[in-house]
């Protein structure tokens, strides 16, 4: 959406005010594209007969505002919205002192270094050559605070660069600060007793170095789930046979405690050579993105399975798309046009959805012979297929959470592709061949395995198999196995007892039978022969039968939490199970943090100072999180900044100053002392890392 409009359908603003006001029907309200700022939360711009207006309506008071693109959040900020104030409950109560000061946020001279550091934001981007989501990073913003308390400390009379520690001196404390995190880490592994590890492989194009990722999901004591990066290091073997991805895999498992075995689950994708190294000893799951990818890949691709207009569509929409980028006509398009890539999820759809937002501007960027190709794309069969597509990319999208249990999801949404597939609701030749194909694919290629079954089980809502009745018995049947293994002895001695108190009378009453012919009757049973106490259900009963359902959006470990009493031993289940992810895309997400670290600039840099980045990047602020700094470190750093009173000695200091901004952890006494070889000999030998 566009606030760029003719002139002819601008309207002023007080006529824009009364119509909303009157509550026109021609009015509406939409956020813009791309919108990040948390101020749209309570705006949104105003269209007039679906024509955008430069305005925006406050939802808080109904006030329509001037607005736009090039102003950014500006008039939000300003906007003195009178009910998005908060009212006193109690209007007797003494006003604090604080409640008479003027807030920082909002006074003149915030405003003018906020303006310079905007400025400043904006050389650093241009002249460092830094993309602009860098200053919105955690890590640039734990760095301007150490920056502003600094300043606070030392005044403006510093030089920034006697601050700022030398490159190298930055290279060397990468290792240090690693082995810290990776040690917190190896102390929370060797506490866990259920886990699920997630591995995949890839090429690095800018070295060509082959790389390896792990990460590990477990359940805390919180009912939390945790995910951790272990590793993203070089595969050093000669090659990719299934004994030595095992060994490679196993080789990184030792170095946190972690083992596999015939109680630990793996998910990996579907390649051969990932399905023979962790056949034995371990229990795998496949992907279920990749199998969902797999088929989408197949349906366009593969030759002879009577899909031909949707592969035909498929060849002239890529086609076009090749051309413009290689034309350099891209930037002549409002947006960027996306390329079909074999290895990327949702690959397809991405294609088909960004080739129909250009759809109209097209024909002023192609040639003559592109136009043909064009002209035989029909809009709406290309619709149609986005809107069948876009169900796959949501799905792909649930099962890849990361902060959720998502395994239980796999059964209900491969059940709701496959009905989606056989509906024959659509005329359109096209998508009913596809659908036919990827319908029976998906029954077939995406296999399901037991877990899945019990995953599903637990949560109480899909435990009904109401998506998919027929396979309800065969789940429960699973839930019970694995609750039978798991039941706590007081409980397997009691179901035992009341199973002898009835084997007798059923023997008691055989005896009683005339001829043959009565076997089809049930036995009668005299008063004495019954039970004189109620038969005692099980934990599992109980919860079978157990009706209560759980909102749609509440996570299912918290249901878990809440009823661990009730049901202690599918709880336990429960924690087993549910931390085992749908797909591996935890470790795919590694790829792209690779690619990031790894860049035409930084060739060089050593696979294990890759590794280590890689690890402080995906699991540092969750273990600062479950290891936050104690009180007496933080005295001990203000302590330290206030005894520094001169710029020779805090060049000495500097990188045990760094250490403990950065780590935040208690160090040893030693680590106080000065390491007088900060910048010097070391310098040349860890140059090479930057």
């Amino acid at each position: 959406m566009s606030s760029t409009v003719s002139k002819a359908s601008v309207l002023s603003k007080a006529e824009i005010q009364d119509l909303v006001k009157l509550n026109s029907s021609s009015i509406s309200f939409a956020k813009p594209d791309n919108v990040r700022s948390e101020f749209w939360a309570s705006y949104s711009q105003i269209y007039v007969n679906n024509v955008a207006q430069n305005f925006i309506l406050c939802s808080q008071c109904r006030t329509v505002l001037k607005w736009i693109s090039d102003n950014g959040t500006r008039v939000m900020s300003h906007h003195n919205c009178e009910k998005a104030k908060r009212v006193p409950n109690s209007s007797h109560r003494q006003r604090t002192i604080s409640s008479f000061c003027q807030k920082a946020s909002v006074s003149p001279e915030c405003r003018l270094v906020r303006k310079r550091i905007t400025e400043a934001c904006v050389e650093y981007c241009a002249v460092d050559g830094r993309p602009f989501e860098s200053v919105a990073g955690s890590g640039f913003l734990s760095l301007a605070k150490q920056l502003i308390c600094a300043g606070a400390t030392l005044g403006t009379s510093i030089s920034a660069s006697e601050l700022l520690p030398h490159p190298s001196t930055i290279s060397r404390n990468v290792e240090r600060t690693y082995l810290i995190l990776k040690n917190q880490l190896i102390s929370i592994c060797e506490g866990i007793k259920h886990y699920c590890i997630t591995a995949n492989f890839w090429s690095e194009k800018s070295t060509g170095i082959h790389y390896g990722g792990l990460s590990m999901h477990y359940i805390d004591s919180n009912s939390c789930l945790r995910v951790f990066t272990l590793a993203c290091q070089a595969y050093d073997y000669e090659t990719q046979h299934a004994i030595n991805i095992r060994s490679f895999i196993n080789k990184i498992l030792e170095e946190f405690s972690l083992y596999l075995n015939n109680n630990v689950f793996i998910v990996t994708d579907n390649e051969n050579k990932m399905k023979s190294a962790f056949k034995d000893n371990v229990k795998r799951i496949g992907c279920s993105a990749h199998y969902i990818n797999k088929v989408l890949e197949h349906a366009f691709t593969y030759n002879d399975i009577q899909c031909d207009a949707a592969q035909l569509l498929f060849t002239l929409v890529r086609g076009i798309v090749t051309r413009v980028r290689k034309s350099h006509k891209q930037s002549l398009l409002s947006t960027y046009v996306q390329n079909y890539c074999d290895t990327r999820f949702n690959g397809v759809y991405l294609l088909f959805e960004s080739f129909l937002k250009v759809y109209h501007e097209l024909p002023s960027v192609l040639n003559d012979e592109q136009k043909i190709n064009y002209l035989k794309i029909d809009r709406d069969d290309l619709e149609v297929l986005c809107s069948y597509l876009k169900n796959f990319c949501e799905v792909i999208e649930k099962l890849s959470s990361e902060n959720t249990p998502t395994l239980h999801l796999v059964i209900p949404y491969k059940q709701f592709l496959i009905n989606l597939s056989s509906s024959t609701d659509d005329n359109n030749q096209l998508i009913l061949s596809l659908k036919k194909y990827i319908g029976k694919q998906l029954e077939d290629y995406w296999i399901i395995n037991d877990v899945h079954y019990i995953a599903t089980m637990l949560h109480p809502n899909l435990k009904s198999f109401n998506h998919a009745p027929q396979k309800k018995y065969h789940a429960e049947t699973l839930l019970k196995l694995e609750f039978e293994k798991y039941r706590q002895p007081d409980q397997q001695q009691s179901s035992s007892n009341n199973n002898t108190k009835i084997k007798p009378s059923e023997k008691k009453n055989k005896s009683k039978l005339t001829t043959p012919l009565d076997d089809i009757f049930d036995p009668c049973t005299s008063s004495d022969e019954l039970p004189h106490h109620p038969e005692i259900k099980t934990e599992f009963d109980r919860y079978i039968e157990d009706h209560k359902k759980i909102d749609i959006n509440m996570n299912v470990l918290s249901y878990w939490n809440e009823n661990k009493l009730i049901y202690p031993t599918l709880a336990t289940i429960a924690q087993r199970v549910l931390c085992i992810p749908a797909t591996n895309t935890s470790v795919e997400r590694l790829f792209s943090d690779s690619g990031n670290t790894i860049t035409s600039r930084r060739t060089r840099l050593e696979t294990s100072k890759v590794n280590q980045l890689l690890f402080i990047r995906r699991n540092l602020s969750l273990l600062r999180e479950l290891f936050p700094p104690s009180i007496e470190q933080s005295r001990k750093r203000s302590s330290s900044c206030s005894a520094i009173t001169s710029i020779k000695k805090l060049k000495h200091s500097e990188e045990n100053d760094d250490d403990i901004a950065v780590l935040q952890v208690n160090l040893d006494d030693a680590s106080c002392e000065v390491d007088d070889d900060d910048d010097g000999g070391k310098e040349n030998r860890g140059s090479h890392n930057l």
